[in-house]
C-alpha cells in the first residue's frame, strides 16, 4: 500500500446511512471499511472515517484483509 494512494473519505449523517455509506465506499475500494464512529454529544449525526486506496483494484481486498491496521492513522 502506498501512502500516497491512500485517501481519507469523512462521512457525516445518522448513524445507518453513514456505516452504509461506508460499506459501499469499501465496496468500490481497497479500504479499511468503517472505523472511527465518533459521537458529538447531544447530536444524531455520526462521523465515520474510510480509508481508501485509489490506485487498488477493489477485488484485492480490504486493508485489513492484508493485515494492515488501516483505521491506525491519524486524522487529516
Amino acid at each position: 500500500m502506498s501512502d500516497e494512494s491512500v485517501i481519507t473519505i469523512e462521512i457525516r449523517g445518522r448513524e445507518q446511512a453513514a456505516l452504509e455509506a461506508a460499506h459501499r465506499i469499501s465496496d468500490l475500494f481497497r479500504s479499511s471499511g468503517p472505523c472511527r464512529l465518533r459521537r458529538t454529544p447531544g447530536e444524531q449525526d455520526v462521523r465515520v472515517l474510510v480509508y481508501a486506496d485509489v490506485h487498488q483494484d477493489p477485488r484485492e481486498g480490504r486493508f485489513d484483509d492484508a493485515g494492515t491496521a488501516a483505521c491506525g492513522h491519524a486524522d487529516v
